[in-house]
């Protein structure tokens, strides 16, 4: 079975660089942190902390045990002897001075060659974090979910949040990739275009390219709109009846931000 034909589940893995979002299994090289709840599966790794030399222990060491090898041998003691426990300690002592290397965590995304498609990566700060306030909203609601029951199926309501995470990763790798011909168009004061066949189609690009940026930032918004309803009236619903319709249309608008993009 592909993972298109898989039931729908989301794997979100995180590191301090990216985030890659898909409906297909995703792993690190090494352990990291695992969070799951309705339909998610979150993974989180993180860079080690490299230790620095230990310079100044070394040191001290190191003198201590020739002060401690001369008295050794000036007692008597064999300098064979001397020489081995001496030796000894130097090597944990350039042991305790080098620096460790723990390995990087590498994200691994097996299906990810065979299904671009079901693979989306954000690299940029600004949809990283676009998509983890979004996330959070999500989890929100998710936890509320159980106290909800008899408004809307729990297992239901969490593919619905879990979709709309889908749909917005997308929306946020779109953007991230219009994001580098937005910036940097505002004209210089007082420059004016000249009036040539390339600016003209210039000019027609640019405005090509900012529609589709407000596109993004519309369907980004309603999604926004439609998640944070989802957890403030999910939460509100377990503590007050009048807030059941505010429920059911929060997720009316996540199934139909789901099905539009079908």
């Amino acid at each position: 079975m592909s993972p298109s034909e898989s039931p729908f589940h989301l794997w979100i893995a995180q590191d301090d660089t990216q985030t890659m979002v898909a409906l297909a299994p995703l792993r690190f090289s090494e352990r990291p942190m695992k969070h799951e709840w309705g339909s998610i599966t979150h993974l989180r790794a993180f860079t080690p902390v490299q230790k620095g030399h230990n310079v100044p222990a070394a040191v001290v060491f190191s003198t201590l045990t020739l002060i401690g090898a001369l008295g050794l041998f000036v007692s008597g003691v064999p300098p064979l002897a001397v020489f081995v426990v001496a030796a000894l300690v130097l090597v944990l002592c350039l042991a305790a001075a080098t620096p460790s290397s723990a390995p990087v965590p590498e994200l691994i995304a097996p299906d990810r060659a065979e299904f671009p498609a079901l693979h989306h990566l954000l690299h940029k700060e600004e949809e990283q974090k676009d998509f983890s306030a979004l996330e959070t909203l999500a989890e929100r609601a998710g936890r509320a979910l159980p106290a909800v029951d008899e408004i809307i199926d729990p297992a239901e309501g969490g593919r619905l949040l879990a979709q709309a995470l889908w749909e917005a990763a997308e929306v946020l790798s779109h953007r991230q990739q219009l994001r580098p011909g937005i910036a940097g168009w505002q004209d210089r004061p007082g420059a004016r275009p000249p009036d040539t066949h390339v600016a003209r189609i210039l000019a027609e690009q640019r405005e090509s390219a900012s529609k589709l940026w407000h596109q993004t930032e519309a369907e980004l918004q309603r999604l926004r709109i439609a998640l944070e309803l989802a957890a403030i009236a999910t939460e509100n619903a377990a503590q007050e009846a009048d807030a059941s319709e505010a429920v059911r249309a929060a997720y009316r608008e996540l199934a139909e931000l789901a099905g539009e993009r079908v």
